[in-house]
């Protein structure tokens, strides 16, 4: 997953929190012009993502990158 799919990831959840693109910026203390170039271009420090996520209602989870267990989870390791 790419910084703008995340980015767009975010801002969809807020919405779904019925959380404005600017009220969103607003509580994570930038700019709504900084998060709207954020959507083609982000440049975003971490903290600022872990901050719109968690105000979006979602949190940033570092994960294992093992691909067998990915092929588990996605029905794909035993094709039929």
């Amino acid at each position: 997953m790419s910084q703008i799919d995340l980015i767009n990831e975010i801002i969809a959840a807020a919405k779904a929190n019925n959380i404005s693109q600017g009220e969103l910026a607003a509580r994570a203390g930038i700019r709504q012009e900084t998060l709207s170039r954020a959507k083609k271009n982000p440049n975003l420090s971490l903290k600022t993502f872990v901050d719109l996520a968690r105000i979006a209602g979602l949190h940033i989870k570092l994960l294992p990158d093992n691909p067998v267990v990915d092929q588990i989870n996605d029905g794909t390791l035993f094709p039929s």
